[in-house]
């Protein structure tokens, strides 16, 4: 071997070593962890007390539900107030279903008191073909929308089938998730929902900014759940509602896609905590913008199923895969 061939070599190599060095592989934790990843298996015995509908009675409980599709598969979160009362924000795509379902069986949950569907895109009122078969719901809560997809038909025609009592809700809209846990629909506004029916035409855009926005309080605890919202509409939030923005924990905006999370909503925000929703993760630069802000990210991508725990005065996320 040359002189020159070998030094060739060793430049080579070392080139593959800085690369894959540098490479900002994801974990859930800390910033710091972002330059490598480690594979950790699925604990049996977590999994089992994540699924536990008894061990966390009397707590506010927050779980999102891992779909598992090739493609996104969309968001599905469950919320149980410490007195039994269960409300769904959206529910993934209609392959998930089935899957979605058997969750919720094994929390042994038959009646959903709210079934909530942010917007009517395929990959969040998806899973309610099969949840209107499957179990009792309580009350529909959606904005009112124009969408013409054969998804959101199906969904439609099933929910009229069965009777289910549908509510529109806007901006300012409130109500109560059993004795203490407050939910309030904080976008979007009344205009806003009259100027899109009259459009009646939406872009995928258009009807994802219209999504709604979601804020429950639990005492001193407090969590905003944002469709999939881009940055237009954060604009706009920060601009008529900044006074309700400063939570605790986020539900980053549209999966975690770059279409959202801009530094100034991260910044109105400030959440202590940021769940990414997404089956795949859609930004790595919008992860780390997150953690760069001081915020604890947890993608569900990594994560898995999620626990999310509230007395009242403290938060405990306990994830599927990994340490929390």
């Amino acid at each position: 071997m040359s002189y020159r061939l070998f030094v060739n070599i060793r430049i080579f190599l070392l080139l593959i070593f800085l690369f894959v060095g540098m490479y900002p592989m994801v974990t859930f934790i800390k910033a710091e962890s972002t330059s490598m990843a480690i594979e950790v298996e699925t604990d049996p015995s977590r999994t089992a007390e994540l699924f536990d509908e008894t061990k966390h009675m009397g707590m506010l409980q927050i779980r999102y539900l891992d779909l598992k599709a090739d493609t996104k598969s969309g968001d599905a979160i469950l919320l149980q107030s410490p007195d039994g009362e269960a409300m769904l924000i959206d529910a993934g795509m209609v392959a998930t279903g089935q899957e979605l379902d058997n969750y919720l069986n094994q929390l042994n949950i038959e009646k959903l008191d709210y079934a909530v569907a942010t917007h009517p895109h395929h990959d969040h009122i998806g899973g309610y073909h099969t949840l209107f078969h499957s179990k009792q719901i309580g009350v529909l809560l959606m904005p009112d929308l124009p969408h013409t997809t054969q998804t959101y038909k199906t969904f439609i025609d099933l929910s009229n089938k069965k009777k289910i009592k549908t509510q529109y809700v806007q901006a300012n809209d409130t109500f109560m998730l059993g004795d203490e846990v407050e939910v309030e629909i904080v976008s979007p506004s009344f205009t806003a929902l009259g100027k899109a029916r009259n459009k009646r035409n939406l872009s995928t855009a258009e009807v994802n900014n219209l999504s709604l926005v979601i804020k429950v309080t639990y005492r001193n605890n407090t969590f905003l759940f944002t469709g999939d919202i881009y940055k237009k509409q954060e604009k706009e939030l920060i601009k008529q509602t900044k006074d309700k923005l400063d939570v605790d924990l986020l539900h980053a905006p549209h999966h975690g896609d770059s279409t959202s999370s801009s530094q100034a909503f991260i910044n109105a925000v400030s959440p202590k905590y940021t769940m990414i929703s997404a089956n795949i993760l859609q930004s790595i630069r919008v992860y780390n913008r997150y953690q760069k802000s001081g915020s604890e990210v947890i993608a569900t991508s990594r994560a898995e199923n999620v626990l999310i725990l509230s007395d009242g005065e403290s938060i405990t996320i306990m994830t599927e895969k990994g340490g929390h």
